[in-house]
């Protein structure tokens, strides 16, 4: 898996209400935890359009392998500070040996790789990326490809619109409950090559010169990876098929499902309310910490049980409770 990418701001890091609400201890509770009933992983990712002469297209990651730990430990950190409520189901690996046109979409694949390599150095900048859609639209991208739909958003520009690895929520919120109440994401490998920044509101469907070969919402920290029409069938190579439940979705309805979304408390919204509490000694510890965090120096855990002892729970909870209104 890709190396963790920050993609917000240090002031836009969110603070959650149960986070320092919640008793402290050494470890967060299980991903998950609201249900304690066993959702089965869905059989028809291997069965009528994806079974071809006893060949599968879709095949199931059991439990402890090496793709099974590590891609739903990017969906489960990418989730656990947005959605408390989602339940794991499983994993799926598209299958490229299925027939000579999946085989040739590898190859396909390949040849781009060393293209844009070529042109960059050597490295042709692979990263992993999430698509969420309903379950329709999941088996024709697996089946056929990406294509135009028309539901999806084209704020910065036409294309096709990824989130980074360590961020499924970005992607998962476009997904839908299908008649069983699951939801799918996809988890692709993106050939990004040399990106640039695009601005909201873009209408361009194609590299602005030959020097890019992708678009990116912010060079620095990235929450969207743009792969334009022309090329979202060459640069983008879906592998596995992540299967959630959320407690927001409804059984049976084929109608959108929104993940929840909760208020935010942005970072530095509540360093300006800790000035009034706390002395300025303590304010730039509280930074220091925060800096640590974003470079990968210490854990969000780490960083907010930080947080809790300097500022204190007496100064903290007042705060959150009259931000997040009483729970």
């Amino acid at each position: 898996m890709d190396q963790t990418v920050q993609y917000q701001d240090p002031d836009y890091l969110i603070i959650e209400d149960n986070e320092v609400t919640k008793p402290d201890n050494d470890s967060d509770s299980d991903f998950g935890s609201g249900s304690n009933t066993q959702v089965a992983i869905p059989n028809y990712w291997q069965s009528g359009s994806f079974r071809k002469n006893s060949k599968l297209m879709v095949h199931r990651i059991e439990e402890g392998t090496n793709d099974y730990v590590n891609v739903k430990r990017s969906f489960v950190n990418g989730m656990r500070n947005f959605e408390k409520h989602v339940e794991f189901v499983g994993i799926h690996r598209k299958s490229y040996e299925w027939s000579v046109i999946d085989e040739a979409r590898v190859d396909t694949f390949r040849v781009f790789a060393a293209a844009v390599a070529s042109r960059n150095g050597g490295d042709p900048n692979i990263k992993y990326g999430w698509y969420g859609g309903s379950r329709e639209e999941i088996r024709e991208i697996l089946c056929h490809g990406f294509r135009r739909f028309e539901n999806r958003s084209s704020s910065y520009g036409h294309g096709v619109y990824f989130s980074p690895a360590n961020n499924p929520m970005a992607s998962a919120r476009s997904s839908m409950a299908d008649s069983d109440g699951l939801m799918h994401i996809l988890l692709c490998r993106l050939i990004l090559g040399k990106s640039e920044a695009i601005p909201f509101g873009s209408r361009i469907d194609q590299p602005t010169s030959t020097e890019f070969n992708s678009g990116v919402d912010d060079i620095s920290s990235p929450t969207k990876y743009i792969i334009w029409e022309p090329y979202m069938n060459t640069l983008v190579l879906p592998v596995f098929i992540v299967t959630f439940k959320s407690d927001s979705s409804k059984t049976g309805d084929q109608q959108s499902i929104r993940m929840k979304r909760k208020p935010h408390l942005r970072f530095d919204v509540l360093m300006k309310h800790l000035a009034n509490y706390i002395s300025s000694s303590n304010m730039a510890l509280i930074n220091r910490q925060r800096e640590a965090f974003y470079k990968n120096k210490i854990s969000r855990h780490a960083f907010i049980r930080s947080l809790r002892m300097i500022a204190g729970d007496e100064v903290l909870r007042p705060i959150m409770k009259m931000f997040y209104g009483p729970q």
